[in-house]
């Protein structure tokens, strides 16, 4: 790394890497065009319109994201053909048939209130998915009720306006493995659990029923996508160390980390006290060695982010102080007044902490839609 990005830091930084950006896209993009499946990735990791052309120079033409509010930050950036993958919030109906009107919009329902709602309210032309429960027990009707996901169906294409698009599943439960051969059989269970409710609605003379999975622990270990259509990854853009623990990623592959400034020291404690909190961080923590952590130290003084530095742990996040506890050598290759590095937790919600990124090659500020919704440039 150019010592003077580094040297640029004055509080907490969110830095990232692009060339490591782009060979994680470029990955996942050869891995979905290997299955003959698309690739519409979640864009909530993110958030950036510049990190989206990162997409788009690699030939993604369809994205995911998690808000209307994201959908219309993207629509404005020139993304065409977008799904909003979170269930239907009435009380943005308006801003939703503004949206159709003016791109390939598709919305998230998983009720007969919500197909209801759409096939009164819809002003203009929409795609609609139905989501199904394979596991996660958020959100979904749940893979088994056949019956009640066909009636749903059905209900959807009694509009001429409203376009039933097929069956989405987000594979969360996948993050609670704890192997990669877990996360394997998880990823596939829901997949198949999928197909089979496809399977289903074509005897019920329901065709061209479009599958739709995603996670990123699934879809980066799974080699199979056969009988899927789409995959919606997100976090592998960056990944964290949450991905790195379950066995997804290689700490190298590690696309953002934290620069935070050193503040204090205590010598007694082999303990660096640093400015990076948990309103930068946030509060997610990673069971790591019988602890709760929130960070790890990542590479050296005035070096690339790409080394993990396991034994050296953010063990205390309060507002706006974090507390790094580090070996004895470690210890000695910081001051007062230096920057130090550390991987996040969850990369999605430090980006939703900090918003606005610094280029760890170029010194690039990357704004966000979080930085433009704080009125920064």
């Amino acid at each position: 790394m150019k010592k003077n990005v580094l040297d640029v830091v004055q509080k907490p930084t969110l830095l990232v890497d692009l060339q490591k950006a782009s060979a994680n896209i470029d990955a996942m993009r050869a891995k979905a065009a290997q299955n003959n499946v698309i690739l519409r990735p979640h864009f909530k990791t993110h958030q950036s319109a510049r990190i989206a052309e990162l997409y788009r120079e690699a030939g993604i033409t369809a994205i995911t994201v998690s808000s209307v509010e994201m959908a219309q930050y993207f629509a404005a950036a020139g993304w065409g053909d977008i799904l909003i993958a979170f269930p239907l919030n009435w009380r943005e109906m308006d801003a939703v048939n503004a949206l159709a009107g003016e791109i390939q919009l598709a919305v998230l329902v998983d009720s007969i209130e919500s197909a209801d709602f759409l096939t009164v309210k819809a002003s203009h032309d929409m795609g609609v998915w139905i989501k199904v429960d394979t596991g996660l027990h958020r959100s979904g009707i749940w893979w088994q009720e056949m019956q009640s996901i066909e009636v749903l169906a059905k209900r959807i294409m009694q509009s001429s306006k409203l376009h039933l698009q097929g069956i989405l599943t987000h594979t969360g439960q996948t993050y609670r493995a704890n192997s990669p051969e877990a996360v394997k059989e998880s990823a596939y269970a829901s997949k198949q659990a999928m197909l089979e409710v496809k399977k289903y609605l074509s005897k019920q003379g329901l065709k061209d029923i479009q599958v739709s999975i995603g996670d990123t622990p699934g879809c980066r270990l799974l080699d199979d996508f056969n009988g899927a259509d789409e995959i919606r990854p997100g976090n592998f853009i960056f990944f964290d160390l949450e991905q790195w623990q379950l066995g997804v990623c290689r700490p190298e592959e590690i696309a953002v980390a934290v620069a935070c400034p050193i503040v204090s020291k205590n010598i007694a404690r082999n303990e660096l006290v640093i400015y990076g909190g948990a309103i930068h961080f946030a509060k997610e923590t990673l069971p790591y060695k019988g602890r709760a952590i929130y960070g790890m130290v990542a590479g050296n003084p005035n070096t690339s982010f790409g080394v993990l530095q396991a034994e050296c742990l953010l063990t205390t996040t309060t507002q706006e102080h974090g507390i790094i506890e580090v070996t004895p050598a470690v210890f000695s290759q910081y001051q007062v007044g230096d920057v130090i590095q550390l991987f996040p937790v969850h990369s999605c919600l430090t980006v939703q902490a900090l918003g606005e990124y610094l280029e760890i090659h170029s010194g690039e500020r990357i704004s966000s839609m979080v930085t433009k919704r704080n009125g920064c440039s």
